[in-house]
Formats: C-alpha cells, structure tokens, sequence
C-alpha cells in the first residue's frame, strides 16, 4: 500500500507539470489581495510590471488611479515575500511586483486591474507568461509580454506591443502603430495612423482607416496577410510572407507602382496594371504610379483586390 501511495503521488506530480495555466498554475494556493487608490492629474503617466500574472487597465473619468490585485504562490512564506511596490505622485504611478530574489518565479506571480484616467499616458507596461489588456487611455508607448495576449482597444495616441508565442489585437487606435509577436495571430482593426506588423507562423488581418503618410510593413512567416486600405495609399506598402497568401484590398481610386512576385502559385489583380506580367511576377502602375506596392511570397497567392474608393 505504501509503494502505491508514493507511485500515486509522482503521478499526480507530473501530471500537473504538464499543465500551463496563465495567472497562476494548479498548484499554488496561497493568494493576497492588494488595493491602493490614488488622486492624480489627467494626464498621468502610468508604470506597470508583473511576473506570472495579467494586467488590465482601463480608462475613466475620474482624476484618480485604483489598484486592485492578488499575489499568490505555492506557500505562504513565498507569497509574502512577494512585493508589491508603488511610487505615486499627481503627476506619475508606478507599480512593481516584486519577486524574491531567492526564489524560482514559476509557482508564483501578481496580476492586478488598474482605473486610470482616460488622458492617462502608459509609458512601459511589462509581464511574464500573462496576457495585457488596454481600454480607452491617451497612448501606450509600450507593452510587453512573453507567451501572453496583448489586447488595446480605443488608444488615442502612438502604440507600440511585442509579446512572443500569443495573440495581438489592436482596435480603434489613433497614431503610429508598432505590432510585434511570434507564432501568434495579429489583427489591426480601425488604425489611423501607420503600422508596422511583424510576427512569425501565423497571419496578419489589417484595415488601416485612413492613409498615413509613412510606410505601411507587413511580415510574417507561414501566415496570410490581409490589408484594407480605406483610402488610397499615400506612402509605400511592404507586405512580405512565405509558402501563404497575401490580399491587398484597394479603394477603387488608388493609385500605385506595384511590384508583386510569388513562386508556385499565381497572382491576380481587379486593377487594369500595365506593365511586366506573368504567372509569378507582376510589375506595373495602377493608374498614374506614384507609392510602392511591394507583395512577396512563396507557394502563395497575390491577389490585390478593388474597394468601393473614396
């Protein structure tokens, strides 16, 4: 009976080490809530970072920053020696969860949900094997992640994400964009400023509102790519990916040099281009020229597509 209880216990063990579950693993009990409330300006400048544990912050109209949050960990003496430190002042808040310097952060971590001031500017927002979430604040200068979702909707000012191995969704976001992951799916919806996409084994789905006055890029690996153009393009598009397919939606009034190849496969355009056509290799103006429209990829299909225009 003893044999079959120790064989009993490792089983369970390593079954749960297979497991992976985002804001704290099976294993760990031993939580503490935490709360801290703030009075600040509007135009607040908000630090964020974390380990093992999502953050959420959210715009509203108050002049004040709310913390609420939980830090847990395997046992009790780890989790109290995880810290939750903030520094505050009308101008600035920042918060660090802290973990022990002499303790492996796998079975530990702190996530928190923040209110913050819709004129509130994120100047570096940081975790770990978590997802971050982004509602309705001035700008998010950077976000950061690892194997963890980073979603921002309704961000009036610049954006700049990087997460690996996870999702990014943007939406409804005025200013430049930066997005950046691996092996993760990114989707731009409602951009008005330029964009700059960037991930690996998985697709890119944009529709940009208006035309920046910047290059457009978008790359990725083993993934389509889908861009909506609203308007016509008044800058470059770079749109690079292999063995997938690439669409280029344009509105009916666009103009361009474009300049698309693939290999093993065809490409196909609702435009009149005069220029170098075969089965692979496109290269020509649409209307008058002017901005590049540069489409590559391998064993994939081109296609640039006509909207309704402008």
């Amino acid at each position: 009976m003893r044999l079959f209880l120790v064989v009993g216990a490792v089983s369970a063990m390593i079954g749960l080490s297979g497991c992976i579950i985002e804001d704290f693993g099976p294993m760990e009990r031993y939580h503490a809530d935490f709360h801290y409330s703030y009075p600040v300006q509007s135009k607040v400048r908000i630090d964020a970072e974390s380990f093992n544990g999502s953050i959420e912050i959210e715009g509203w109209d108050r002049n004040e920053v709310e913390i609420t949050g939980v830090k847990s960990a395997a046992t009790e003496t780890a989790r109290d020696a995880i810290k939750i430190d903030v520094h505050n002042t009308p101008e600035s808040v920042e918060i660090r969860a802290v973990k022990p310097a002499d303790q492996q952060n796998g079975n530990m971590g702190a996530k928190f949900t923040m209110h913050v001031p819709k004129g509130a500017e994120l100047g570096r927002v940081t975790t770990s094997n978590a997802s971050i979430k982004v509602t309705d604040v001035a700008r998010a200068a950077h976000l950061k992640s690892s194997n963890g979702s980073i979603a921002v909707t309704s961000v009036h000012g610049g954006l700049d994400v990087h997460t690996s191995n996870a999702a990014i969704n943007a939406e409804a976001i005025e200013g430049p964009v930066t997005l950046k992951t691996s092996n993760g799916r990114i989707h731009a919806d409602r951009i008005t400023g330029s964009l700059e996409a960037e991930t690996s084994n998985s697709s890119i789905e944009a529709r940009l509102e208006n035309s920046p006055a910047t290059p457009l890029k978008l790359i990725t690996s083993n993934g389509s790519i889908d861009l909506t153009m609203e308007k016509a393009p008044q800058s470059d598009i770079r749109a690079e990916t292999r063995n997938n397919s690439i669409t280029v939606h344009l509105p009916a009034d666009a103009t361009g040099r474009v300049n698309a190849e693939t290999s093993n496969s065809s490409i196909s355009s609702d435009f009149d281009i005069s220029g170098e056509k075969d089965k692979g290799h496109l290269k020509g103006n649409i209307g008058t020229g002017g901005h590049a429209i540069e489409l590559t990829t391998s064993n994939g299909h081109i296609r640039i597509a006509r909207g309704t225009g402008q």
